[in-house]
């Protein structure tokens, strides 16, 4: 039992950004999610450990308009390589046709294995816009439960590359009033970006 145990940390730690023995807090996308004002560039601020985003510096992510779905592409520079990097996919309501509207989606990419961003089947969302004001940030937001731990993952993302350090003071308080996993948000290095493709 202790190896099994022992096992199911490991696991959480090479795959997950943050563990939470406690059940998962009751947080959903907010309603009345207006899309058409949350696509565009985003510049993420900050993120949890994923093992997916690692040595990853001046990630950007850009949303398109997509028809029912949402275009999705993630930008970052290699931290050791220096090499620019990015993976494409597509973002698709998580309850369409939901009164609520709520800010949810099922996020999948073309290149990871096990995933279709083609796929129109069901699923849990994956990413829930927890909080934004469409101009100057987002926090995103996931829990998903697992048989001895649940593992949350979250970011903010902002819309410039460096926000003030008021804005970033406002929301930090804000994820820590929503019971987010604050203190184990990483800030993500956006200097020395030169590589990165020029915004049209």
């Amino acid at each position: 039992m202790k190896s099994l145990v022992l096992l199911s940390v490991l696991i959480c730690v090479a795959n997950a950004s943050v563990s939470r023995w406690s059940k998962c807090p009751e947080i959903t996308g907010i309603p009345d999610f207006q899309l058409n004002r949350y696509l565009g560039v985003w510049y993420e601020y900050a993120n949890v450990f994923e093992v997916f985003q690692i040595w990853s510096t001046c990630v950007r992510a850009t949303y398109s308009d997509k028809g029912e779905n949402v275009g999705v592409v993630n930008e970052n520079i290699n931290y050791i390589s220096q090499n620019y990097r990015n993976v494409t996919g597509a973002a698709r309501p998580a309850a369409p046709g939901n009164k609520k509207k709520k800010g949810e989606f099922i996020v999948s990419f073309d290149n990871p294995p096990f995933q279709d961003s083609e796929s129109d089947k069901g699923g849990e969302p994956n990413y829930r816009v927890v909080s934004t004001d469409y101009d100057t940030y987002a926090v995103l937001y996931n829990c998903k439960s697992g048989f001895l731990y649940n593992s949350e993952s979250l970011w903010l993302l902002t819309r410039e590359q460096f926000p003030s350090q008021e804005l970033v003071d406002e929301t930090y308080s804000l994820m820590r009033n929503l019971d987010l996993p604050v203190e184990s948000l990483v800030k993500t290095d956006q200097d020395d970006c030169q590589k990165m493709p020029k915004l049209e």
